[in-house]
């Protein structure tokens, strides 16, 4: 991927992710102050926090593919087998920090179906984002063997 490609996959997740985020802010802070501020940090944040996990994916995606093999239908498996169960992690935390949440298990789980579709939306968005990536790399799904 060249530096532009580069460039255009971060825009395109921090303008997804201060977007969702700004939703997010709007369900669980509708009386805060600031949102479009407040969003644009949250969805910093996110994107750091992609980065971070990043580096989990890669690892669990190596496991996957040398259980699975290589090709193009293992990618696939492996994106969704990786990506969502890590993403749902990325977005649970998330909305902790929106919702302002302390406490044991509903960080993970969600407290009510509303915080669990936020939850779901942020997976899609962030699996949305990744278009241009893919596109970039020929149709090659990133987990994190591009040559595959």
């Amino acid at each position: 991927m060249d530096t532009l490609g580069s460039l255009l996959y971060i825009v395109v997740k921090l303008l997804a992710y201060c977007i969702w985020c700004y939703v997010g802010l709007r369900l669980f802070q509708p009386a805060a102050r600031l949102l479009p501020a407040k969003a644009l940090g949250f969805g910093v944040l996110r994107l750091f926090m992609g980065f971070f996990f990043g580096i989990t994916i890669y690892f669990l995606c190596s496991v996957s593919l040398s259980i699975l093999g290589l090709g193009q239908q293992q990618n696939i498996v492996t994106y969704l087998l990786v990506y969502v169960p890590v993403r749902w992690i990325e977005w649970s935390i998330m909305s902790a920090i929106l919702r302002r949440q302390t406490g044991n298990l509903p960080w993970l789980f969600g407290e009510n179906p509303r915080d669990r579709y936020w939850r779901l939306g942020g997976i899609v968005i962030s699996c949305l984002a990744d278009i241009p990536l893919i596109y970039s790399l020929g149709g090659v799904i990133p987990t994190g063997r591009f040559m595959c």
